[in-house]
């Protein structure tokens, strides 16, 4: 698990230090922490570290600026158990993420939206919950506000839900809602 963490710090690092490559001077990498709190009886957290880098797509929908961007993480889970011991588990992801920015890109206002893959390096599970695959989908939705001169700043909240899309049985799914604040560089 240790070669795990090591790696997935590593990539991170990488993919936060490449250099910008994409036709819109307003988007930029970013970086990112989030906390979130399953909604179930699971009682279980999650403490993600991310990165995210821009696609070279821009379009105006319904009054909107839309934006898209990569977003791979490593989240840290840990269950409470009854039984007195904490279940853990890493996780390794990447989303392809689309934003709308409000007033024709001109607002602070943003909403995301994305589907994802996930791998854990073991099966998830508390006391309420048991996954049956360490691969599965993650799909959220996010209400954010960018500040600073450049928009350098962002925090969200988000709801996002992990499945393994009935692959296998049984698939209970966990519900996250998670708080971020980003930073782009």
């Amino acid at each position: 698990m240790k070669k795990l963490s090591i790696s997935i710090a590593s990539v991170l690092c990488l993919l936060a230090a490449a250099p910008v490559v994409h036709a819109d001077p307003s988007v930029s990498n970013g970086i990112y922490l989030q906390y979130g709190a399953a909604g179930s009886k699971s009682d279980t957290n999650a403490y993600t570290l991310g990165v995210t880098k821009p696609m070279d797509f821009k379009r105006s929908v319904w009054g909107t600026e839309a934006t898209a961007y990569w977003d791979l993480y490593g989240t840290y889970h840990v269950a409470d158990n009854s039984r007195g011991n904490d279940y853990q588990t890493w996780l390794i992801g990447l989303t392809p993420t689309f934003r709308l920015r409000f007033d024709q890109g001109r607002s602070n206002w943003f909403v995301d939206g994305g589907v994802g893959v996930s791998y854990t390096d073991v099966l998830y599970r508390s006391d309420v919950k048991y996954f049956s695959t360490r691969f599965n989908f993650g799909s959220h939705l996010a209400l954010g506000y960018t500040f600073g001169a450049q928009r350098e700043h962002e925090v969200s909240v988000r709801v996002l839900h992990y499945s393994n899309a009935s692959i296998k049985k049984p698939n209970p799914g966990e519900n996250y809602v998670q708080l971020r604040y980003a930073h782009s560089f």
